[in-house]
């Protein structure tokens, strides 16, 4: 049987993860161009009355509000994903047998506890790092729970200004546009660079950081 390259596995790894991440943040902006169109064909068609202006910001506002959102709350279960394959690859390249199912809890804290103590990976992050994810799986569960009602105010707050996230709440109640969203796939494709930095230098070979 032929033996696992680790190191051509965990750059393809990353390299699949890199172009999906690229690939939604120009989803993004074929979102925002279409909506724009959609509003300047309204604004057409829609005879001059008192009602036009607030019938054109009621659709530009909901129509986005609803695409922006899903936009999100796909890159946090792709981020899951990404959780559980890279430490179901970690597992076999290093022949563990605890499997990283078998523990308990949030997608991220199974992977933080998982790599930290039982890979003994140490990323080299640091606290905020760790909070940024946490603030997007809060976002992500207000999307879905609570109709965009954060419940962990002060972690979403903080999160909101060390990445200088303007307008991200609104009145306690999430409000997603282009450009935060944009930075929030930025933060997980820098951290998702982080996470195969250090596989790709645990595992060297043919394919190093510099590819």
């Amino acid at each position: 049987m032929m033996r696992t390259d680790n190191n051509a596995l965990f750059f393809k790894n990353h390299l699949d993860a890199y172009l999906k991440l690229i690939n939604l943040q120009d989803y993004i902006n074929d979102i925002n161009k279409f909506i724009n169109r959609k509003a300047r064909y309204k604004r057409k068609k829609i005879k001059e009355n008192i009602l036009k202006h607030i019938l054109i910001e009621t659709f530009t506002e909901s129509f986005s509000s609803i695409l922006f959102d899903s936009v999100l709350i796909s890159t946090w279960v792709f981020m899951e994903v990404e959780f559980k394959g890279y430490c179901n690859a970690m597992q076999k390249a290093m022949d563990i047998d605890l499997k990283y199912s078998d523990l308990k809890g949030s997608a991220i804290e199974r992977f933080k506890i998982y790599t930290a103590k039982v890979l003994k990976i140490d990323f080299r992050l640091n606290d905020e790092n760790w909070e940024d994810l946490r603030a997007i799986n809060e976002i992500r569960n207000s999307l879905i729970h609570t109709e965009g009602i954060v419940q962990n105010k002060k972690l979403v707050n903080n999160f909101i200004k060390h990445n200088n996230l303007q307008g991200l709440l609104s009145k306690e109640k999430i409000s997603i546009d282009k450009d935060n969203l944009t930075i929030i796939i930025v933060l997980c494709r820098l951290f998702i660079d982080r996470i195969y930095y250090i596989a790709l230098e645990k595992f060297p070979g043919r394919y190093g950081l510099k590819s």
